[in-house]
């Protein structure tokens, strides 16, 4: 579900999770989704003041179940997702959390402007795009109130930037000239975000993008998108159509060629299923009750202080030698008391570096090692049961970031 600042909608879908075909490796990967569901893209309610209306928002939920043919206990796992200016409602975290819990065993509330920014990349089909072209892509989602962009290469995200740019981040009046005035300003900050130029402090959400060469393309999703592809032309009270023939008119200005998506609104929900699910290996190490939710996610090396439970984001390459092994162990063993703990990499390594902490360094307390996982730069994780018959656990990696 993606709760925007503008509209809101959701999707239902089937994930087919299969195991690499590598020998050497126990991870598993959603190779497969089948939508079996779209509800209709509508306007986010609104109460009076800065408060997200929590019951029509219910009601419409509701309404999604029931026209998808679905219980709330069908899930398995999902997310719900606040964007752009949406977080910034008085009753975001609480709106969150109520979903969250209520929505599927596993379903997790998602926000944060670079979190944004990959499922949107994702979801528009740019990352897949990128690595079999082997191409570098900008892929720009506009939004209600904010821009978020991803440059890819090879089909790897190398870098995330947003700014508060969106077709209501400013209020438009109803002169046509100052409304145009308006777009224009707002069109120019997108332009200056796509060539890693800075922009007003105020509007710079996220740290600017590396100036680097040109993108073969750029991509374009959200909203505004819609007006830019013309299959929207309804008027939102907003800027979005202004927003869009500006960027239209700038379109020589941009570093790359552009094109809309086909997905279009839609993208940051259908990344979500494809990004936020990850399924650890089958070679793992559970020695903690599960399920746990919203675990911090630190880099190993990193500020692991703090009380409750932590995950340690481990990277790994190379031969998996005993004594390679041994020494991360160290590492792990020293680096925080907070309990439980767990350790999750990317190697094939979990089941093994969990045996030498227990009975080789004595690690003491709850302990959960876990591999096949790419976690990258996020911030939370929740880790549900294991699941027969592999004995797999399922991951939602997410962002709980509000003002």
């Amino acid at each position: 579900m993606d709760i925007g600042s503008t509209t809101s909608h959701a999707m239902f879908a089937r994930l087919r999770l299969q195991r690499l075909a590598d020998s050497l490796s126990s991870r598993y990967v959603v190779v497969e989704r089948e939508v079996l569901h779209r509800s209709p893209v509508v306007l986010t309610p609104y109460l009076a003041g800065n408060t997200i209306d929590a019951a029509a928002l219910e009601a419409l939920i509701s309404g999604w179940y029931a026209d998808a043919g679905f219980a709330r206990s069908d899930i398995d796992t999902g997310a719900v997702i606040l964007t752009g200016a949406a977080l910034q409602r008085h009753n975001a975290r609480e709106l969150a959390e109520l979903f969250a819990g209520e929505g599927g065993k596993f379903v997790c509330a998602s926000a944060g402007h670079a979190l944004e920014a990959t499922l949107a990349a994702h979801g528009s089909g740019s990352v897949a795009r990128s690595r079999r072209e082997g191409s570098t892509i900008l892929h720009v989602d506009i939004g209600g109130g904010t821009t978020k962009l991803a440059r890819i290469e090879n089909g790897v995200i190398v870098a995330t930037s947003a700014i508060a740019v969106g077709a209501r981040s400013r209020p438009g009046g109803r002169d046509p000239g100052e409304r145009r005035r308006i777009a224009a300003e707002l069109a120019d900050a997108i332009v200056a975000a796509a060539r890693g130029a800075s922009v007003p402090a105020a509007l710079q959400l996220l740290a600017p993008l590396q100036r680097a060469a040109a993108p073969a393309r750029m991509t374009l999703s959200g909203g505004v998108s819609e007006y830019v592809a013309g299959r929207e032309r309804a008027d939102h009270d907003d800027l979005g159509r202004e927003l869009a023939e500006a960027l239209i008119a700038r379109r020589d200005k941009l570093p790359a060629p552009f094109e809309v998506v086909p997905e279009g609104i839609r993208a940051t929900v259908i990344g979500a299923s494809q990004f936020t699910v990850q399924v650890s290996g089958s070679t793992i190490g559970i020695g903690a009750a599960l399920p746990l939710r919203n675990v911090p996610v630190v880099p190993l090396g990193s500020d692991a202080r703090g009380d409750g439970p932590l995950a340690l984001a481990v990277q790994w390459s190379g031969e998996p030698e005993h004594g390679r092994l041994r020494a991360l162990a160290e590492r792990i063993a020293i680096a925080t008391d907070r309990r439980p703990l767990l350790v999750v990499t990317d190697g094939d390594i979990a089941s093994t570096l969990g045996y030498l902490l227990r009975h080789e360094l004595g690690f003491q307390g709850e302990l959960i090692t876990l591999d096949g996982l790419e976690l990258g730069d996020l911030d939370y994780i929740d880790i549900g049961l294991p699941q027969p018959p592999s004995g797999v656990v399922p991951v939602i990696v997410k962002s709980l970031v509000f003002p």
